[in-house]
């Protein structure tokens, strides 16, 4: 396969006619994960680019120059649970093309061509997942600018030099991820057979998280008049969303060791090992939970600070901040559902590649019913230490915001009714979405499963 150019391309072409109906399902998946990011990049890319203000009481935060820079980075922040669906998407996919691609090695293919292999799956998705949003994004913002009966409308057009560049960027960061889960089949066709054990998370992931807090809480305290306080908070948040997918891991790891010394059950215990055994897999999923889960509690700190401020000067909150408000909690609602589902590519993966002890487990007699609630007992203790302490995260943060208001202990009140909602939210979701896919793991336990393994 050192023919080169050609040739990949060609065979990349093969193996996508030949694929199964599952693997077009994937396929699709794929491309819609790709889609919906660059729709996001898109339109941040489109907020930043606009120039001038113009008065309007609905769309400020496009409209007004100083709200633009908020609006674009909400966007951009709105681009990872996508490409994270992609990555937990691309993980399976992958698995199911591993022996494929493990064939080709065995057969003669270098590294190199293997890598080049996946870049050009990758690519061929991502590219046509941005296509398909720069063809819906154009004519998407030329109908909502008549609808609104917006007059200067070359202001607010996206510039069309930016749609080839957007699908760039989508078609890199798929080939990025392409090459990340298929990187133990480049090293040796031999451990697709057999996997290597997993790294465990460092004891140190949770480090950036508490550094990203404590410059929060500086920038806070040294308040929003003073040059260094304002560059300080957003440095700490920026930080603090990394250590929260970076620690997300560790913290499932350290529930599950607690849920399994405490487990007083066979389905608890079950769960907590599963989790101890591989806690990087819903690590990555939960991440993006949680990252809704702080975002989520940083809003209502804000919100609580608008509505008491119009409460106290006695008039009823203006319409700008109730449509800003709603469009956040939208946005938060849209990047929730994005990362349940992804939750749902991370449990097909799971069973994909522990099936066979599951199946075990059911011709030993174990009842279909108990394997279920194990299931929604491992989403639990996964999903809650990651909620819980992203939102504690974001309180903390934010805490010296609050208590520097005229009524300190309603905005606590507030700021803490809004997170323990939307952590309450977040872990009953992944709960659902875990015993939504019993059919996933009614197929998994199945006796066929052994006759096949």
């Amino acid at each position: 396969m050192s023919g080169g150019g050609r040739v990949l391309p060609a065979v990349a072409g093969m193996l996508a006619r030949g694929s199964s109906r599952a693997d077009r399902r994937r396929r699709r998946l794929l491309t819609a994960a790709a889609a919906m990011a660059a729709l996001f990049l898109l339109a941040a890319v489109n907020v930043l680019l606009i120039r001038g203000t113009t008065s309007s009481r609905w769309a400020g935060l496009v409209t007004e120059s100083g709200l633009r820079p908020g609006t674009a980075l909400a966007l951009a922040l709105l681009v990872v649970p996508p490409l994270a669906l992609l990555h937990q998407a691309g993980r399976v996919a992958q698995a199911t093309r591993e022996r494929r691609l493990a064939a080709l090695r065995l057969a003669g293919a270098t590294p190199r061509d293997v890598r080049l292999l996946g870049v050009v799956e990758a690519v061929r998705v991502g590219a046509a997942g941005a296509v398909a949003a720069c063809v819906l994004y154009v004519p998407a913002q030329r109908a909502a600018m008549a609808l609104l009966g917006v007059k200067d409308t070359e202001r607010y057009a996206i510039p069309l030099w930016v749609l080839p560049a957007a699908v760039v960027l989508v078609a890199a960061a798929a080939a990025v991820v392409g090459l990340r889960v298929s990187r133990h089949v480049v090293a040796s066709p031999l451990r697709v057979a057999r996997r290597a054990p997993r790294p465990r998370p460092s004891r140190y992931a949770l480090v950036p998280l508490a550094a990203g807090v404590l410059l929060m809480v500086a920038g806070t305290s040294a308040g929003s008049v003073d040059k260094v306080g304002l560059p300080l908070f957003y440095a700490g948040g920026i930080i603090t969303v990394a250590g929260v997918m970076a620690g997300a891991g560790r913290l499932v790891l350290v529930s599950a060791r607690l849920a399994g010394r405490r487990a007083r059950s066979p389905e608890t215990l079950l769960a907590a090992r599963a989790l101890e055994a591989d806690p990087r897999a819903w690590g990555r999923t939960m991440a993006v939970v949680g990252l809704v889960v702080a975002f989520g509690t940083g809003t209502g700190t804000i919100e609580g600070d608008v509505i008491h401020t119009f409460r106290e000067a006695g008039s009823p909150v203006d319409t700008f901040w109730l449509v800003s408000f709603g469009l956040t909690h939208l946005a938060l609602l849209v990047a929730l559902l994005v990362a349940v589902t992804a939750l749902v590519v991370n449990r097909a993966e799971a069973l994909l590649e522990g099936g066979h002890s599951m199946a075990v487990l059911a011709a030993g007699g174990a009842p279909l019913a108990s394997l279920r609630r194990s299931a929604r007992r491992q989403a639990l203790i996964a999903a809650t230490p990651v909620c819980v302490v992203s939102a504690l995260a974001a309180t903390a943060g934010m805490g010296p915001g609050v208590f520097v208001t005229e009524q300190p202990l309603t905005a606590l009140a507030w700021t803490s009714g809004q997170a323990l909602l939307t952590t309450v939210l977040a872990v009953a979701a992944a709960v659902a979405v875990t015993a939504v896919s019993g059919r996933l793991l009614a197929r998994a336990a199945s006796p066929a499963r052994l006759r096949t393994a």
